[in-house]
């Protein structure tokens, strides 16, 4: 407690003491819209990552997962060809296989929810992206419960405007896209984008001697804004997705040679409308009707031996021949359509909001699997309707007490070809209380308690298993998971904002302390490899640590940029299926420090270089079993030329090839060994370089 504080103190010293502020000054405004209006990240009562279109052309990023490592306390996982799957201060989900599950970090793009859908996170022309760490549970429910990613594309111009991206790298890989913007009249402007880019992945089969892990992504934009009278606007987002990518990513050797004879696929096919109609009429307040859908069509398959059984290879398919092996694959085909309907009513002042809110999903799996006598298939359909509101109170002159709340209730139908048919029913409350102290107008000190949640749901591969071992053992604790119940999690969050006068110094800080309630978990039952998830509620679990983020400009040609984390984790009173205990122990995900820290150096006005570190502790792979991750340090580059309208940059990220695990599970799957149990990995991106080129009119 004693460091914490100290930490604190010595954050707070620079910015309430040091001679560079003035109260007349104004900070240049960065603004993030984490709190139903835009505002400046420095001003949010909210710990909060902001990435500009130049940091993500900087680090040659073309999807989300290449950029979470530059933010404090977020981490993810793959378990399918991309991290698709975000955990923020140790929470959030690892996979999905069989069972309907609910996301705990959510994914909003263009004010359209893409929650549960992370290969949707392509960066092309893409204004900015933002991290939202905690609860967000009065803005944005049972999908932020701890946290929100939104991501906001480029807004349409009455100017006529062109922006051209190409690019090459290693492993063949190669991009472009284009995005081009006008004025069609004088009250409406359009912008279009498309973007494609391929790579042979990072995974060689041997077996097939070909790419088997391959990259094959493109997304498509359309923005129509239009000022259809002189209080009426109305803005279009239409998007389509075509994310067609192998999935070949574990070996029994924890290498990079596969000789898998049915490597998998991870692909998802959608399209997406949103429309916002912003009315401004009225004399107190606006209004908002914000609607919404999606419609998307999602493949994940694998080759669950990982071997070939060829005769004709016996070295390469050695564990595939073996008279213990086995073969089988496992494939999950769903159909996904997401309504939503949201209308806001937002005081003119900006000091108050509040709002209705409406979504409909609907989900049809079917399951092919090899030890299944035929296809499983499922329907999940789910709504949830909510009423929120939050009210900003000035008391005094420099302090504002911020109250919000929200009640939603969350309903799912579940029913399969096994004849189950479950319900469920849950009313859950969530809400913010927060008090912002403006010291002078370039600092700012808040603390707030938020509380968010997420819905509970259906173990359906569960209740299969019941359904399949009869009467036995088995069944009967099976049958005891049905279904899980909502998680809720508390915050309380102590921050500080702040920035020299004359912006070369910025820092944002947060300590926080968060209890998860009903804390849910994902576990497995392994038998004769053949494996069943299940998710349980733990007691619950406790999460406490820092975030520091900032910038410093040392000289008008250095910059520093950074930031940093630490993050301590518990599980309470949970014993896994397996027997092992792990009360007490860390929650999985949740390394206890990260670190990014970049310096640019511009030789010219138009030349620069840029070298980046970043790292993390090791951590638990699962709360299931015990295996871990390392620690990783890695170091990234990029140097470039920028012209007032092109621009040309060489990229590398982790330029020393280091091995990162992304995801992991211990079992035994090698027969030669009698099945004994190992930990097995699936590695993220090793050295990837690449040369860019950019032209903006």
């Amino acid at each position: 407690m004693k460091l914490r504080l100290s930490l604190i103190t010595a954050a707070l010293l620079p910015l309430v003491c040091a001679p560079a502020f003035a109260d007349d000054s104004e900070l240049e405004k960065i603004l993030v819209t984490g709190d139903f209006q835009k505002e400046s990240i420095q001003t949010l009562s909210a710990s909060a990552s902001l990435f500009s279109d130049r940091e993500i052309n900087e680090r040659g990023a073309s999807f989300l997962d290449e950029m979470l490592a530059s933010a404090a306390n977020v981490n993810f996982t793959s378990g399918a060809s991309r991290g698709r799957y975000i955990q923020i201060r140790g929470v959030g989900l690892r996979s999905q296989f069989v069972d309907p599950i609910n996301p705990s970090v959510g994914l909003v793009i263009d004010g359209i929810n893409y929650s549960g859908l992370g290969g949707s996170s392509l960066l092309f022309d893409v204004n900015q992206v933002e991290i939202y760490r905690g609860p967000q549970g009065t803005r944005f429910g049972a999908d932020g419960m701890a946290g929100m990613i939104q991501m906001e594309s480029a807004d349409p111009s009455f100017e006529p405007s062109l922006k051209v991206q190409l690019g090459a790298g290693n492993y063949n890989s190669y991009e472009a896209g284009v995005a081009a913007g006008i004025g069609i009249t004088d009250s409406t402007a359009v912008r279009a984008s498309i973007y494609q880019r391929e790579s042979d992945g990072y995974q060689d089969n041997l077996y097939l001697d070909k790419a088997t892990q391959q990259q094959d992504e493109m997304v498509g934009r359309f923005k129509l804004h239009s000022q259809l009278t002189d209080h009426l606007r109305s803005e279009l987002s239409v998007h389509y997705i075509d994310i067609n990518n192998g999935y070949d990513a574990f070996t029994l050797d924890n290498s990079r040679n596969s000789v898998a004879d049915e490597p998998g696929q991870d692909n998802q096919e959608s399209i997406a409308v949103g429309l916002a109609n912003i009315y401004t009429g009225f004399d107190w307040f606006d209004v908002n009707l914000n609607l919404s859908g999606i419609d998307s069509e999602l493949v994940y398959s694998f080759d669950e031996d990982w071997v070939c059984n060829d005769i004709n290879q016996p070295q390469l398919c050695a564990a595939g021949l073996h008279p213990d092996g086995y073969s089988s694959t496992d494939a999950y085909f769903r159909d996904r359509q997401d309504q939503a309907a949201e209308l806001q009513f937002n005081g003119k002042g900006g000091n108050w909001v509040v709002g209705l809110y409406y979504q409909d999903r609907e989900v049809d799996l079917e399951r092919q699997y090899t030890w299944l006598a035929n296809p499983f298939a499922s329907n999940y359909e789910t709504s949830n309707s909510a009423i929120y509101g939050q009210l900003a109170t000035p008391i005094g002159n420099k302090t504002t007490l911020i109250t919000g709340l929200r009640v939603e209730q969350y309903q799912g139908d579940y029913t399969d070809n096994n004849g189950f048919i479950e319900e469920t029913d849950d009313v859950m409350v969530g809400g913010k209380l927060a008090l912002e102290y403006q010291v002078i107008d370039r600092t700012m000190i808040y603390t707030s308690l938020t509380r968010g949640y997420k819905a509970g749901g259906i173990n359906s591969e569960a209740l299969a298993k019941a359904k399949d071992d009869g009467l036995n053992l088995d069944a009967d604790f099976f049958q005891n998971h049905v279904s899980f119940a909502p998680e809720y999690l508390w915050s309380g969050e102590f921050g500080v904002k702040g920035s020299s006068l004359d912006d070369k110094f910025v820092l944002r800080l947060a300590a926080f302390y968060m209890y998860r309630e009903d804390m849910q978990l994902k576990a497995w039952k392994v038998e004769n490899q053949k494996f069943t998830g299940y998710v349980d509620n733990a007691s619950s679990g406790e999460n406490y640590g820092l975030e520091i983020e900032g910038s410093y400009q040392l000289t008008d040609d250095l910059v520093f940029t950074g930031s940093a984390g630490y993050l301590n984790t518990k599980i309470n009173d949970f014993v896994a299926q397996s027997g092992l205990d792990q009360d007490g122990r860390e929650q999985s995900q949740a390394p206890k420090y990260q670190y990014a820290f970049t310096a640019r150096y511009n030789f010219t006005n138009e030349l620069y270089a840029t070298v980046g570190i970043e790292g993390k502790d090791d951590y638990y792979f699962s709360d299931s079993h015990n295996s871990q991750a390392p620690s990783v340090n890695l170091v990234n580059f990029s140097a470039g030329y920028e012209a007032e309208q092109w621009s040309i940059r060489a990229w590398a990220r982790n330029v020393f090839d280091e091995e990162v695990p992304t995801r992991g599970f211990e079992f035994g799957n090698n027969p030669a060994d009698g099945y004994a149990t190992h930990t097995y990995t699936q590695f993220g991106e090793p050295m990837v370089a690449g040369v860019t080129f950019i032209y903006e009119l």
